[in-house]
């Protein structure tokens, strides 16, 4: 769908694009722009969408070179954008991260850029963050941890991610009770992963965690590792995987 950027061409492009944007001056009566890649690589195929504060609608998809130019017809405006990829047999969508979230009229027009963002928070109005998540069902035969805050997660990517970039390995804390990452590993690139896991309280013994995938067609038994792929449509979830985990036992002292 675009071409890939590795290394010293990838740092170059994004350089040359942050200087084209910080140049880039506004046309009345147009708003433009491009949508890239994190590596700085144009994205064809891209939807804008210019919303009107009083209803006057606009959409667009972007050319070859990432780029759209929209006139606009009086009023007021901010700028959206979305992307629908094929990967792995699935249809994903994701919201692409604005340069800047100001609305804009016609008299002066506007450049609006975005970048298609594997991670982090998207801006107001906007909820969330740009990463899928990962559930985490720990099992009940022997005792439900309450205290997660105490496991260690481990994500190392197979492959690379949806967006053709090279994934890092990712190492979180769980998440404490009644905080958003109780039961859920979030903010995760879109990608194909081994998770592992250590459940380490303070003072005892630690335990190795063993896991399944709960969405895989044939479940195998639990494992040290489970691989896992986030998709685009799971149980009542986007951008998501779900992990069950065999019952740790109550925790020994060292």
């Amino acid at each position: 769908m675009f071409a890939r950027m590795t290394g010293a061409v990838a740092a170059a492009a994004m350089m040359l694009a942050g200087v084209a944007a910080a140049g880039e001056t506004a046309e009345p009566g147009y708003v433009r722009g491009t949508v890239r890649t994190a590596a700085g690589a144009p994205i064809p195929g891209a939807l804008i969408f210019i919303d009107g504060v009083l209803d006057q609608n606009f959409q667009f998809t972007t050319k070859e070179d990432g780029a759209f130019n929209i006139r606009l017809q009086p009023g007021a405006y901010v700028a959206q954008a979305t992307l629908s990829y094929k990967w792995e047999g699935q249809t994903y969508k994701f919201d692409l991260r604005p340069d800047s979230t100001d609305t804009f009229d016609d008299s002066t027009g506007a450049v609006r850029n975005f970048t298609w963002a594997l991670t982090g928070e998207k801006p107001q109005p906007q909820m969330g963050s740009y990463g899928g998540f990962v559930y985490v069902d720990i099992g009940t035969d022997n005792f439900y941890l309450e205290d997660q805050d105490n496991i260690t997660w481990t994500l190392e990517p197979v492959g690379t991610l949806i967006d053709g970039s090279q994934g890092e390995a990712i190492v979180r804390k769980g998440g404490a009770p009644r905080t958003a990452e109780y039961g859920k590993i979030l903010d995760v690139p879109v990608g194909r992963y081994k998770i592992s896991g250590v459940y380490a309280p303070p003072g005892m013994k630690p335990q190795v965690l063993k896991f399944r995938n709960s969405w895989a067609r044939n479940k195998a038994g639990y494992a040290e590792q489970a691989e896992i792929l986030l998709v685009a449509e799971g149980n009542f979830c986007n951008l998501c995987a779900s992990v069950e985990i065999e019952s740790p036992t109550q925790p020994e002292p060292q």
